[in-house]
């Protein structure tokens, strides 16, 4: 801004006498209801800069910036508008608000510009519901590439982008102001080892984008580091948990996986996959003509567990065999029925067998608390199975929790047995006795 001395009788000078000139940055903004926004602009004048008027009835707003107030006995000629303004909590999109700027200087020239102010802003970005893995294998004896994603967005969704460059495809799909969309395309790869790049962008309708990448590499069958148990059969529920389905199982030699499994319900089916987050493009499943496991998704049918209880599923990727069968845990079963009590030896006493889940997030507990006399989060243990522990409560879209499994103590410590996680961003595993605090996770 720029200024002269000027003195306290208002008795200015004209210099050219032109009416000022105003240069908003926007004629028009995008509002949501209780999100503070400004009003910017540049506002010039040779005589000398009196006042700014913003005003709109059906906004509530009627304020005049006296800069010969502000700013005493200097006289601006150029003044940066930037005014903060919070829209009403009942605004909805189709609010609608025309806002006068009106500037006049000090000999008593106005202008004036209008601003229109809706409501329908959209500052959320959208998200991916279910996502590729960040690592996709596609075999050479099916080169297809399934794919298979999820999308929301709190207004509305404007488009969906599958960008390979190493396959020449970038596929863009118009989804037409739905809040809700589910990809499901297949691709052709060239039946050839190689590696490709794959991003998905997602758009709404204020051009807001989030994207997820994923290498895909074409190869024969690999020998997969990681290996999970589905008992879904949908692959939005393979994302709906905070942790643990898919279940991570063992790695126990080349091309050869192990899983012990508890099985709540009698019938259950499950899969095995390699990706987290969907059956695509591998699945391992019965082939209902060998009778051998294939990976092929579309001929992969589920082993059914007929009877409630523990089972040990034994199987090789390569050969197909598999073997199913009963096991009895060996693991020392412990006794929590709040008073069977445990010594720790650190001089806090006997105290009861109990364990809780101590982190954040966790409604009616303090956090991070094991006090079993401070609200610690205590978990039931199950009749019928005494190494099932269980605690049911109500979580909604947008909280945050993460959490240790331990024994409870009263002066707060963290005692053995504790239970947390291998340090993978999907807190896949528990490691007694060691490993890392959990993963926050957010749900949505």
């Amino acid at each position: 801004m720029t200024f002269q001395s000027c003195s306290s009788d208002d008795d200015f000078p004209t210099v050219d006498g032109q009416a000022p000139t105003i240069a908003l940055t926007t004629d028009q903004i995008h509002a949501e209801p209780g999100r503070s926004f400004n009003i910017t602009g540049t506002v010039k004048d040779a005589d000398g800069i009196k006042s700014i008027r913003l005003k709109n009835e059906g906004m509530l707003l009627d304020k005049t910036i006296n800069l010969l107030e502000i700013y005493g006995d200097s006289l601006l000629h150029e003044y940066n508008l930037d005014y903060a303004y919070t829209p009403a909590n009942d605004w909805t999109d189709d609010s609608n608000f025309p806002l006068e700027v009106t500037v006049e200087d000090v000999v008593g020239n106005t202008t004036s510009a209008t601003l229109t102010v809706k409501g329908d802003g959209d500052f959320t970005f959208p998200t991916f519901t279910s996502a590729p893995s960040s690592e996709l294998t596609v075999l050479l004896q099916n080169p297809k590439l399934t794919l298979n994603a999820s999308v929301s967005d709190n207004k509305k969704l404007q488009s969906i982008v599958v960008d390979i460059p190493g396959l020449n495809i970038k596929d863009s799909v118009l989804l037409n102001g739905v809040k809700e969309y589910a990809l499901k395309k297949q691709y052709d790869v060239p039946a050839k080892e190689a590696s490709y790049v794959m991003t998905l962008r997602v758009y709404d309708g204020m051009k807001n984008m989030t994207s997820t990448t994923s290498v895909i590499k074409v190869s024969e069958l690999p020998d997969f580091e990681k290996m999970y148990l589905a008992d879904v059969s949908d692959a939005a529920a393979l994302t709906s948990d905070l942790y643990g389905v898919p279940m991570l199982i063992e790695h126990t030699g080349k091309y050869q996986y192990t899983a012990h499994y508890y099985n709540q319900k009698a019938g259950t089916g499950i899969r095995f996959i390699p990706q987290m987050t969907d059956f695509n493009p591998i699945c391992f499943g019965v082939d209902e003509n060998t009778g051998l496991l294939t990976s092929n998704p579309t001929e992969a049918k589920e082993i059914i567990l007929d009877e409630v209880g523990y089972y040990e599923i034994t199987f090789n990727t390569i050969s197909g065999d598999y073997n199913v069968k009963r096991y009895t845990p060996t693991t020392v079963k412990m006794t929590l029925n709040g008073t069977t009590t445990i010594n720790f030896n650190d001089g806090s006493g006997d105290q009861p067998a109990q364990i809780c889940l101590a982190g954040s997030g966790l409604p009616s507990t303090p956090n991070w608390t094991t006090n079993q006399n401070n609200d610690a989060f205590i978990l039931n243990q199950s009749k019928t199975n005494p190494y099932l522990l269980y605690r049911e409560f109500d979580l909604k879209a947008g909280d945050e929790v993460s959490f240790t499994i331990s024994q409870t103590h009263w002066w707060g410590w963290w005692p053995e047995p504790y239970w947390r996680f291998d340090g993978s961003d999907n807190n896949e595993k528990n490691v007694k006795n060691g490993g890392e605090n959990m993963k926050s996770v957010k749900l949505r």
